[in-house]
């Protein structure tokens, strides 16, 4: 196998852990299986105990419904680029990091001249 160059820990097309990620042990499995009821009930317990914090209380609920009914279905927005062209695309990152430098520039106390609207924040 040749040496990858300078700045690269991997020469193209090579994986970084070919073997994925190591199973866990079925005995350790099945050791960890065995507190399951204690688990269980230990979060039961924090989510009943009224003098538990709030924060406490909501995540041993969460934590007890997720392993009872899954965890919930989570829905993503995604604006299309199916229909732009390699170059179409590439001008909109081009155009989407100048405005994130002006941004930057503008965080930094620099004047922001964006030319255009502030972008969406997410909460």
């Amino acid at each position: 196998m040749s040496t990858p160059p300078p700045g690269k820990r991997f020469s193209a097309g090579q994986s970084g852990n070919p073997g994925g990620r190591p199973r866990l042990p079925d005995d350790v499995k099945q050791l960890a299986r065995g507190y399951t009821r204690e688990a269980l009930e230990t979060l039961a317990g924090v989510m009943r105990n009224d003098d538990a914090p709030a924060a406490a209380r909501v995540t041993a609920a969460s934590h007890i419904l997720d392993r009872a009914w899954g965890k919930p279905a989570q829905h993503l927005t995604v604006d299309p680029v199916g229909d732009l062209s390699d170059a179409e695309l590439g001008s909109e990152l081009a155009a989407a990091v100048e405005q994130l430098r002006r941004l930057g520039r503008a965080g930094a106390g620099e004047a922001a001249d964006d030319g255009g609207e502030a972008p969406p924040t997410a909460h």
